[in-house]
């Protein structure tokens, strides 16, 4: 043989082997890039299953509170029809929607009057150390009075939210209680007044309006002269709002409830409104309320003993 085709063959042997390493070596390069992509799919599909996983918990978690509340309502409204399935039958009904705020008078079968009307907001607030639910309670009721020209006397929770509104304190003003009416703190009266007073000043950094509750009133005393504080009216010193007694002029107001109010009992009522821009809303602390006509014309056709059934 000659030597050349020797020299061909090996050669030929050679680059055929370089050949095969060159194409082992290509796919296990093909394999390390497909394993790399399944390990991205792997780490992506894992992802996936993260983000779906915290989708699927709130919608569980959504749903959930939707059931709580379809379950709470189912419940008043069980409550109510226990109620009036049990009720005796009478000529003439009130029926208050709070979901619709609206009121109806059912008489013998018939509506024979309607109104829209505003209902409790629903909203809490912390009062010394109790929580006040700001709601129109749902039930069966009576009517116990009717009221001409009613005032409203404030309960504490009232003045409470007026500070809060107004990032304010709160100071109640009891009889033989002082306060300095431009600090809103505790003030000294009685002799050691007195003897500041002989240098032009008083026990108060120098302030001479003092806030007491006498014969019934809450006063202002400035300089040695009273001055009674108008009724009815929200009274603050410095950065308090201040809480006079119960029985005072300055906690009964005017005009809030309307001309007219029929009495439902626990402070509950059926009113007239300061606010009729809000009727259709709720938006009350409790009562149900009315636009001055209407509240004047269910005035008129109400009774005592009538039946009023909220739910």
């Amino acid at each position: 043989m000659p030597r050349w085709v020797g020299l061909l063959g090996s050669w030929a042997l050679l680059v055929l082997g370089l050949g095969l390493v060159s194409f082992a070596a290509a796919g296990e390069v093909i394999n390390i890039r497909d394993e790399q992509r399944l390990n991205r799919f792997a780490l992506i599909d894992q992802m996936i299953r993260q983000r779906n996983s915290g989708s699927v918990e709130r919608l569980k978690a959504t749903a959930a509170a939707r059931s709580a509340h379809v379950n709470a309502l189912q419940s008043k409204v069980e409550g109510v029809a226990k109620q009036t399935d049990d009720a005796p039958a009478t000529d003439q009904t009130i029926v208050v929607s709070t979901a619709e705020n609206r009121l109806y008078v059912r008489k013998n079968g018939q509506t024979i009057f309607q109104a829209i009307c505003s209902t409790g907001k629903g909203t809490r607030l912390a009062v010394d150390g109790h929580t006040t639910v700001f709601e129109t309670p749902i039930g069966k009721f009576k009517i116990k009075s009717k009221d001409e020209n009613p005032q409203w006397v404030p309960p504490d929770w009232h003045y409470v939210e007026e500070a809060h509104k107004n990032g304010m304190s709160v100071v109640h003003l009891n009889p033989g209680d002082a306060i300095d009416a431009d600090s809103g703190q505790p003030a000294q009266t009685g002799a050691s007044e007195g003897v500041w007073s002989w240098f032009g000043g008083s026990a108060n950094n120098g302030s001479h309006r003092i806030l007491q509750v006498k014969h019934g009133t809450v006063v202002v005393q400035e300089n040695g002269v009273e001055r009674e504080l108008p009724p009815g009216k929200l009274i603050t010193a410095g950065g308090a709002i201040i809480v006079p007694p119960v029985d005072s002029p300055q906690r009964h107001f005017d005009k809030v409830l309307g001309k007219y109010r029929l009495e439902l009992g626990d402070g509950y009522g059926i009113h007239g409104t300061d606010e009729p821009d809000k009727l259709g809303q709720s938006v009350s602390h409790g009562c149900v309320r009315l636009g001055d006509s209407d509240i004047e014309n269910l005035y008129q056709i109400a009774n005592v003993g009538d039946e009023v059934v909220i739910y």
